[in-house]
């Protein structure tokens, strides 16, 4: 079933519009993509001190994480980490990232 097989992707959007840098999160979502930021927007001197770490682009069709890109002065490990928190929050489990510590 169709629905079934979006259920993933979409909860993890769905989580990403709901903890948007706007709001006090920190991702930024987009048709396809997921951008990670630093901090929260929801002051002046946060904002100016947020930068992105990286970005979790999707596929719809069938749908799928695509690719992960990691932004200057991040590693693929910070994005990992970021991917496991975002999946445990809109999943109720850990998927592809890793498995946040203290869990």
């Amino acid at each position: 079933m169709r629905c079934q097989e979006r259920r993933p992707p979409d909860a993890l959007f769905r989580y990403a519009h709901a903890h948007d840098v706007d709001r006090g999160g920190h991702y930024d979502a987009r048709s396809a993509a997921i951008n990670v930021w630093s901090h929260h927007w929801l002051h002046p001197a946060t904002q100016a001190e947020s930068e992105t770490i990286g970005t979790f682009y999707f596929r719809w069709e069938p749908p799928a994480l695509w690719e992960i890109e990691c932004d200057e002065g991040f590693s693929v490990d910070d994005l990992m980490g970021e991917l496991g928190r975002l999946e445990l929050q809109a999943l109720g489990y850990v998927k592809h990232g890793d498995v946040p510590h203290g869990i």
